[in-house]
């Protein structure tokens, strides 16, 4: 009987987060970021592997500049990729801080009435 009243009193102490709906929708987001690291290592050792292939040649030159520009529009497309994943991780935490904000205000203006 006393643990069932202890841990009913713990239950009720413990304050449920205000901020859970956010913060659930950080791990896609943060799941996303890192799927998209490693596309780009993959992507790396692809290209990796074609360059020496190219080096092989004789005449590597051509070879070698379609690879760059296929590096740097990749490596672009991919960093696009991850700023809209971090700037919804950024938008979220924004949220969660205007909610304290907005918190902390009620509470001043309850304990100040």
């Amino acid at each position: 009987m006393v643990a069932g009243t202890l841990s009913g009193t713990a239950l009720a102490q413990t304050a449920v987060d205000p901020d859970a709906d956010l913060k659930a929708r950080r791990p896609p987001h943060e799941r996303q970021v890192d799927r998209i690291e490693a596309e780009r290592l993959a992507f790396q050792r692809d290209l990796a592997s074609r360059e020496e292939a190219c080096l092989k040649r004789f005449f590597a030159s051509r070879c070698l500049d379609e690879i760059r520009l296929e590096h740097l529009r990749r490596m672009r497309e991919f960093d696009l990729r991850k700023e809209t994943e971090l700037q919804a991780l950024r938008d979220i935490e924004a949220e969660i801080r205007a909610r304290n904000r907005s918190r902390r205000a009620e509470k001043k203006t309850e304990s100040g009435s």
